[in-house]
């Protein structure tokens, strides 16, 4: 394994129907416009609100970010309120975490924190009393690479890059 970095962007099949539902509905806004069935002042709004809404969605499938980063300083989440960088020194645990729900099952990675005797900090987890997820909780399922082979992928950064 070399020390280049696994970049993963989000999956580009929600982004488009998000685009795809927005712009129908510009559309339905403005027909409803046009007949007047809302007021004029109203309409501009919803449709440049979700003009601009589809604007986002297009700009970002032209241009993906990386959503988690994994390179040999540790895993960076780049979402919008990212986690910033887990250096691999701090954990001692990841593992995936599939919580069921009623249509779909969502996983989740989670990274529990190694713990020292100078660390005086108390770790709430994230999740039911049940579903104790871990100390820095990112969710996997909107990304393009599946669960297991991101798991995998860290995991062998892990084994490689840990200082024991």
């Amino acid at each position: 394994m070399n020390n280049k970095e696994i970049s993963i962007t989000p999956s580009n099949s929600k982004k488009v129907s998000y685009l795809v539902v927005f712009a129908i509905v510009a559309l339905v806004y403005l027909v409803m416009m046009k007949f007047n069935w809302i007021t004029r002042e109203l309409g501009i709004g919803l449709v440049a609100f979700c003009a601009c809404v589809s604007l986002y969605f297009l700009y970002s499938l032209c241009f993906p970010k990386a959503s988690l980063v994994i390179n040999q300083d540790g895993i960076k989440e780049k979402a919008i309120r990212g986690k910033g960088l887990i250096k691999w020194e701090k954990i001692s645990e990841v593992y995936i975490c599939i919580i069921p729900k009623k249509k779909y099952d969502t996983y989740y990675l989670g990274i529990k924190y190694r713990k020292d005797e100078n660390d005086k900090r108390k770790v709430k987890f994230k999740g039911k009393v049940n579903e104790r997820i871990g100390d820095v909780v990112l969710t996997l399922d909107e990304l393009e690479m599946e669960p297991y082979e991101i798991y995998n992928n860290i995991q062998k950064y892990y084994s490689k890059f840990i200082k024991r």
